[in-house]
């Protein structure tokens, strides 16, 4: 892991709501090697889970959890899959 990359997500949230009001937020620890990643609807938070983050390099990250998760750092917001998660 390069702890190096892993910085430009320090102290850093990003948050994505969908159509139906669907709340996604992702907080990173002081180094970024950590996500707090919440997720609710209706203020009733349904996913609570903090993930290891890895650096892939080149601004690719990948969150070792249950099931690894890639995702990208474009500019200020957080590309995973399909949905874009705007900073906060």
């Amino acid at each position: 892991m390069d702890n190096n990359n892993l910085k430009v997500l320090a102290n850093r949230k990003f948050q994505h709501q969908n159509f139906v009001g669907s709340k996604t937020t992702w907080a990173f620890n002081e180094d970024g090697s950590k996500v707090n990643v919440k997720a609710g609807w209706l203020g009733i938070n349904t996913v609570n889970s903090t993930i290891n983050v890895e650096s892939l390099g080149d601004g690719k990250f990948v969150g070792k959890g249950f099931i690894s998760q890639k995702f990208s750092l474009e500019g200020n917001s957080i590309k995973s899959g399909h949905v874009f998660l705007n900073e906060i």
